[in-house]
């Protein structure tokens, strides 16, 4: 693996049937990525029925071959935090488990 980490944070929102990423930003530290998600959810206002979310993956950048283009890669080591808004306050847990409301 590459040596320059990077932190992907994003916002999904959806139902049972349908998820959407809605927006995606980079940052040199997991803190850093995890006050945006924080910021950005407290700002959403979500209708009944369609669950707004949050995520931060940890990956790093891979050396193409010579003349190609550096490609991120998630971090296989690394589980990733999830984040759902849960009676008006932002949860974190790694996917898969669900913060409880």
């Amino acid at each position: 693996m590459g040596t320059q980490v990077r932190w992907r944070a994003w916002l999904g929102m959806g139902d049972a049937a349908h998820l959407s990423r809605i927006d995606v930003a980079e940052f040199a530290s997991c803190a850093a990525a995890r006050a945006w998600v924080e910021r950005r959810l407290s700002a959403v206002w979500a209708r009944p029925g369609l669950a707004v979310f949050g995520s931060v993956d940890r990956g790093v950048y891979l050396d193409g071959t010579p003349g190609a283009a550096t490609r991120w890669a998630l971090d296989p080591h690394w589980a990733g935090l999830d984040a759902d808004v849960v009676d008006g306050h932002v949860h974190w847990h790694r996917p898969g488990h669900r913060a409880r409301g």
